[in-house]
């Protein structure tokens, strides 16, 4: 299997993003949408594992994009009452185009998750990318998981005491999520804080420039992709 280079990645993602962003038309949308679902696949990313981990944002994705259909008028009128308008095509339009927007995104943020964090931290590093702001990057990323943790393990905590979640009216779950989320911010800030201090220790920021033991290469895969990449994204938006 070829290796292929971070940066390849990021150059896609950067790409794909832009053209969504850009475009649209819903059938240019969903060529760029298809053409995603190739890189993926070319990347072996497994989809279906991934959209079962963000299945809950979906929810957001189709209550949004709903919203955006009631509130966007124009077109003719697919439901209404009296001389309202609640659904038109352009808002129907809207709403779907939203959909593909954001599945686009998601698919695209698969590219750059397939890359080992570090590996991605060196690729902005080689773009240029001032070494401190690619740190910031990484701990970022490392920081979500540790605050993810800290509050299940809070939730286990309630539950061992007694409290039945599901028994709870929404109001008190509310108020109990909120005592629950301040302790957990706290103790990771605490983690935070441990971090920079050893970060300290190892003098990082000492010096303008920082050296490493990997080093990234592009072959001649990577810039193919990157042209394919690039033609097809041309062809979508000027063409399709």
């Amino acid at each position: 299997m070829i290796r292929i280079d971070p940066r390849t990645k990021i150059i896609i993602v950067i790409l794909i993003s832009s053209a969504a962003v850009i475009i649209k038309d819903i059938k240019s949308l969903i060529f760029l949408l298809f053409m995603t679902v190739l890189f993926c696949k070319l990347f072996t990313i497994p989809l279906l594992e991934s959209m079962k981990k963000l299945r809950k944002l979906w929810y957001f994705f189709f209550i949004l994009a709903l919203v955006q259909s009631l509130f966007t008028s124009g077109g003719d009128i697919i439901v209404g009452i009296g001389g309202f308008r609640i659904l038109t095509t352009v808002g129907l339009e809207s709403g779907i185009s939203i959909i593909i927007r954001m599945s686009i995104i998601i698919y695209s943020a698969l590219i750059i998750a397939s890359a080992p964090v570090l590996e991605v931290v060196y690729g902005l590093i080689a773009m240029g990318l001032p070494y401190e702001i690619a740190y910031m990057v990484l701990l970022s990323i490392k920081f979500l998981p540790l605050l993810k943790e800290e509050f299940a393990d809070s939730i286990v905590a309630v539950q061992l005491a007694g409290a039945h979640l599901d028994k709870i009216p929404f109001m008190q779950k509310l108020s109990l999520y909120t005592y629950i989320l301040m302790p957990s911010v706290i103790k990771a800030l605490l983690r935070a804080r441990c971090i920079s201090l050893s970060m300290e220790c190892r003098g990082f920021r000492a010096y303008q420039t920082r050296t490493s033991y990997c080093k990234l290469k592009m072959c001649k895969a990577d810039y193919l992709t990157i042209l394919a990449a690039s033609a097809a994204i041309f062809v979508i938006v000027f063409f399709i």
